[in-house]
């Protein structure tokens, strides 16, 4: 398992944490990698889990919301950010077959799921 901690210095610092804690220990029972805050696309996206040898990965984009009914729209705001940012195009090129984009919004103790499905047949 590979662990970075970079650029985690904000309001979603606790959600990171709190993901890094589930993911992390799921993604090493499974030989998959658990990255965060590597540099994928044109940016750094927040969580990504892969393996090469299964050729998926699925890439975390965490935003916060102070207020429970913008959960939905942080959500939808993170999945934004992974198209616009072409956070896929790494795992792309290198001919993954299955690379899903989700988008988490974060409230208190809540959150909202957003799944862009796998991103490699959108662009096939």
């Amino acid at each position: 398992m590979k662990h970075r901690l970079i650029r985690n210095t904000g309001d979603e610092l606790y959600y990171h944490g709190f993901m890094i804690g589930i993911l992390g220990l799921a993604a090493a029972t499974k030989n998959f990698e658990y990255h965060e805050e590597i540099e994928t696309g044109t940016g750094f996206s927040d969580i990504v889990i892969d393996s090469f040898d299964n050729k998926t990965a699925c890439i975390l984009e965490l935003k916060k919301t102070e207020k429970l009914e913008d959960c939905y729209d942080a959500a939808q705001t993170a999945t934004k950010q992974i198209i616009q940012k072409d956070y896929a195009s790494k795992f792309i090129s290198r001919r993954y077959k299955k690379v899903y984009g989700i988008g988490i919004g974060f409230a208190k103790k809540s959150c909202e799921i957003v799944s862009l499905g796998n991103l490699v047949e959108k662009v096939c």
